[in-house]
């Protein structure tokens, strides 16, 4: 066998593995594009599920002294955590 064969499948072998791996990047890169857009998502709906339960709790609908305010304000503060955290 000569020098050539083998150069020639070295270089066989390198295109296959960085073929490989460049289209496992473009994968990967195409997954987390579609996982940002989804976070982004959801980053918006808890910021006006928050906004919507402030809005709520401003018109005094609920008194804090009760069962029902107790429980109210509570998810209120759940929500506020909640959105602080992934913002």
């Amino acid at each position: 066998m000569d020098i050539t064969f083998w150069l020639v499948m070295i270089v066989i072998i390198l295109s296959i593995i960085v073929g490989a791996l460049g289209y496992g990047c473009y994968n990967l890169t195409k997954k987390i594009e579609v996982y940002e857009d989804w976070v982004d998502e959801f980053r918006h709906e808890v910021g006006q599920m928050y906004d919507r339960l402030k809005m709520v709790d401003d018109k005094n609908l609920f008194e804090k002294d009760d069962d029902v305010g107790f429980v109210f304000s509570e998810v209120i503060r759940i929500s506020k955590e909640f959105n602080d955290k992934i913002k």
